[in-house]
């Protein structure tokens, strides 16, 4: 490896870390921006920079001298999650710390140390062939991945004629508990709403309680209608539209290593499952059904001490992670004509955020090359996952490209993603810069 270019990449990442490019706040969007499409310049790349939209899109393209080359795109983004709670974090978040063999930092794996172990792999295969590429390599690197793609999709319009692929190479994954690299090829869509009630103009006194339906019972008593008492949904048509995975898909997930008493140990997990009230299978509902969430409520007096208030006003945020055939709008939709239907007519239901999910076909050969160079590579089977229980915006790139999606990255089981301390291992970190390398190597002909 040429350490020369590791360094300055990771260089690189330092700087991409020190940007808190946080999309939910709008916080340094073009700054990241801007910084990559002048390292993708000075790489040799033609890049795209288009600030239309608050979070700016860039696209740039590495072409090859070999007529007729295959594509290769990879998706990225330069956005991250809030850091809260700081009081939690070892390290400054914004700054990339190195310690025993790890970098910390907030967006050292989601999704800047992807960005950087992918451009060093470039520049190292370029350095060793005279500056030639087997494979056309094209970076669509967008800035609101952390809130729901927004924009996204009119990007991809916009720039369609410039689109093409013959595999995409998604922003991020790494291996599991079990240190064994994992490459899945889907992930749920969402929807994320907030679900508001006002039941006086103000707060009351609670001697009125016996009286007086306060908003906190209201919404606590609107978001328990929303399960049954066997643990699922019951929102009439919420299943309705779910697609059902196939015999491969069924069984890529049936021989996953996840088991029960893992989940539990992993997350430190202290309430029963939800599978264990349902009786259904753990690994095919946490892959292929649908969710609901609870994200936060908010409600009268949480302060110190006690002030006895009967509240009039009472708010949460809740997000239903969505599996492919299922529609945001129409989703959102089933559940306010829920709440109808159950006398909470005075619950205001808002949409915050929505998109679609998808499922790659495992089997096709561009995503089984992937899996062959990465069983090569790390001498053993990865992990194969038809889809993952995240989110991300899969479906409008499949929609834009229709190419088959690969994920894996430079995660592992304790990167910390979306929380305090993110991390990743520097070991991890040059092996993915390796695997790209001869992913890239693959195409040689």
């Amino acid at each position: 490896m040429n350490m020369s270019s590791n360094q300055k990449y990771l260089n690189l990442l330092r700087d991409l870390v020190a940007l808190p490019s946080v999309s939910a706040t709008h916080r340094c969007l073009p700054e990241a921006a801007q910084l990559l499409t002048t390292t993708f310049r000075e790489l040799g790349a033609q890049v795209t920079y288009d600030d239309t939209y608050f979070a700016p899109f860039v696209l740039a393209q590495f072409r090859s001298s070999v007529p007729d080359a295959q594509t290769l795109v990879i998706y990225n983004h330069y956005d991250v999650q809030p850091v809260e709670p700081i009081s939690l974090w070892q390290t400054d978040p914004w700054t990339l710390s190195e310690h025993d063999g790890k970098l910390y930092g907030r967006g050292t794996d989601d999704d800047k140390g992807n960005i950087t172990a992918r451009l060093t792999a470039i520049e190292d295969y370029l350095t060793e062939h005279e500056g030639h590429l087997p494979v056309n390599i094209t970076f669509i690197i967008e800035g609101s991945e952390e809130s729901s793609s927004q924009h996204l999709d009119e990007y991809l319009s916009k720039y369609q004629d410039q689109l093409f692929a013959d595999l995409v190479i998604w922003e991020s994954g790494g291996k599991n508990v079990h240190d064994v690299v994992e490459i899945f090829g889907g992930n749920k869509g969402i929807v994320t709403f907030n679900v508001d009630v006002k039941t006086a103009k103000t707060d009351l006194h609670s001697s009125l309680a016996g009286v007086v339906d306060s908003a906190a019972w209201r919404l606590t008593q609107a978001l328990a209608t929303l399960f049954d008492r066997e643990g699922h949904i019951a929102v009439p048509g919420f299943y309705d539209d779910v697609a059902i995975p196939n015999q491969r898909e069924k069984e890529l997930v049936r021989n996953l290593p996840t088991t029960r008493d893992t989940l539990i140990q992993q997350h430190g997990l202290t309430s029963p499952l939800l599978s264990d009230k349902t009786g259904d299978d753990l690994k095919e509902t946490l892959y292929f059904q649908p969710t609901l969430n609870i994200e936060g409520i908010q409600s009268g007096y949480l302060g110190d001490g006690v002030k006895t208030v009967l509240p009039a006003v009472a708010s949460a945020k809740l997000e239903a992670r969505l599996v492919p055939n299922m529609d945001p709008d129409k989703t959102l939709q089933q559940i306010k004509q829920h709440f109808q239907n159950e006398g909470f007519s005075d619950i205001v239901v808002t949409k915050t955020l929505g998109q679609p999910g998808y499922r790659s076909d495992m089997s096709d050969p561009e995503i089984l090359r992937v899996i062959d160079i990465t069983e090569k590579y790390y001498h053993q089977h990865p992990v194969i996952m038809p889809t993952s229980p995240g989110t991300g915006p899969m479906y409008y790139i499949h929609e834009a490209l229709n190419a088959p999606i690969a994920s894996l990255g430079v995660g592992y089981a304790h990167t910390l993603d979306h929380a305090p301390n993110e991390n990743i291992r520097l070991t991890d970190y040059n092996q993915h810069i390796a695997v790209i390398k001869e992913l890239i190597r693959s195409y040689e002909k």
